[in-house]
């Protein structure tokens, strides 16, 4: 209906001299005049059919273009995957017979090559890390989505069950509204709320009280999702960066991670039709919202 719409827009736009003549002429007027009329009528059918015409040629450019991309992208998955998924065996190697160097050969060699070893193996262990994550974020974007009624409050006091196990020791307020409910894909929506949860709990470790929430809010444009946590925070200025693959705005040395962890969140919410965006200041704390296509259902 809008396509057809949008044809008529386009055909009234590039007709219209000849709709204000038909108008003028019109069988009201006393300058009434049959056969100009007419003509008139024929020059503006003529330019809606043109118009209507360029529309159809357009849209199919449009649509050649669409399966060219998605055929690039379903082939750039389908090689990151078969090129993350290879990698792993020599990098396996890697790591083993550096090991067994240095279980075997450690009286053999001196400090140095010792460390030298140590230094081979830790680089062969992150290197597996981010191709896990690579085929990670692969496999979300793989496959038919399920969709279901999910739950995410259920999901978030699972996941932040999870999370103080990790560090008992922790003093945390881990906050989560009830009746969170949408539909989507309750596998992928759960890797959602476990990533943006642990990022929250991850950032927020320096915090004497840590702070960490998962409610929904009317944002612009409908209903939305939100994590929110009382934790480092990020440089708004650096904001585009935080959902792109291996991107961190944090040295290893304050925080691990591999960087595809929003990536993967960010490629599972376009999934849905939604988005996600982000809000925060440096040690101030950040804030997660994420929209999803279905409507959100209240219980």
């Amino acid at each position: 209906m809008a396509l057809t719409a949008s044809r008529w827009d386009l055909g009234a736009a590039g007709a219209g001299d000849a709709s204000r003549e038909a108008s003028r002429i019109s069988t009201n007027s006393p300058d009434h005049d049959p056969v100009l009329a007419e003509r008139a009528e024929d020059k503006l059918r003529a330019r809606l059919e043109a118009a209507d015409e360029r529309c159809l040629h357009l849209e199919a450019a449009l649509a050649r273009a669409k399966e060219a991309a998605d055929s690039a992208n379903r082939e750039l998955e389908s090689l990151s995957h078969s090129v993350a998924h290879d990698l792993r065996a020599p990098l396996r190697g890697i790591d083993g017979f550096s090991q067994a160097l240095l279980e075997e050969y450690a009286e053999q060699l001196d400090d140095d090559g010792r460390r030298y070893l140590g230094h081979v193996r830790a680089s062969a262990q992150h290197m597996m890390q981010l191709l896990e994550s690579l085929l990670g974020l692969s496999r979300v974007s793989r496959g038919e989505l399920q969709r279901e009624r999910v739950d995410l409050s259920e999901l978030g006091r699972a996941a932040a069950a999870r999370l103080r196990t990790t560090q008992p020791e922790r003093t945390a307020e881990i906050s989560i509204a009830d009746g969170l409910v949408c539909q989507g894909d309750a596998r992928l929506l759960g890797v959602v709320v476990e990533s943006l949860l642990g990022n929250a709990w991850k950032f927020s470790r320096n915090r004497q009280l840590a702070r960490i929430e998962l409610g929904s809010e009317l944002a612009p444009g409908g209903p939305a999702f939100f994590v929110r946590d009382n934790g480092a925070g990020f440089d708004v200025r650096y904001a585009s960066k935080l959902f792109g693959a291996f991107q961190r705005l944090h040295s290893p040395s304050e925080f691990e991670g591999t960087g595809m962890g929003l990536a993967t969140v960010q490629r599972i919410i376009a999934r849905h039709g939604g988005r996600i965006w982000a809000e925060g200041a440096v040690d101030q704390g950040a804030t997660f919202h994420f929209t999803l296509e279905e409507s959100r259902e209240r219980s």
